[in-house]
């Protein structure tokens, strides 16, 4: 009996988080079941159901989850700005290099970071001295390109 008791109690606590909001969350990225990413909504994606959302928030709470949303896999892309901000100061002169000419690697390996299309780097192009206003932090390149896309 204890047994039975303790494993509903285990089912309660892990499954409460994933009951918590009942609606999707879209962040920059993705949209999140009520189980949230990680590995589970990965591997149960399209599933419905009390079941699957339990299950979903159980695998994610494996410890994938807390791995999936540091580096953005597992559909974790969510909010990227901190991955954004820290991006544009290890790579500010290579990024302002390759919205200048409208093309690089380092371009496009950013807007894959904030889940953004190639389409995009016409748009930081036009804009280019306002993005990279003299003696910009990184966090004040984001704020511009965020606004701008």
């Amino acid at each position: 009996m204890r047994i039975i008791t303790a494993v509903i109690a285990l089912t309660l606590f892990v499954s409460t988080p994933a009951f918590s909001e009942g609606k999707k969350r879209k962040m920059r990225g993705g949209k999140y079941g009520p189980a949230g990413c990680g590995l589970g909504a990965t591997l149960l994606k399209g599933k419905k159901g009390l079941m699957f959302n339990v299950l979903a928030a159980t695998l994610n709470g494996t410890g994938f989850q807390t791995f999936a949303m540091s580096t953005g896999t597992l559909g974790c892309k969510g909010d990227s700005r901190v991955a954004a901000v820290n991006f544009i100061e290890t790579n500010k002169v290579f990024l302002a290099n390759d919205i200048a000419k409208g093309e690089g690697e380092t371009v496009n390996a950013f807007l894959d970071l904030i889940n953004e299309d190639a389409d995009s780097i016409a748009t930081l192009r036009t804009n280019y001295d306002e993005i990279f206003a003299k003696d910009s932090s990184s966090e004040e390149i984001w704020n511009r390109i965020d606004t701008l896309l």
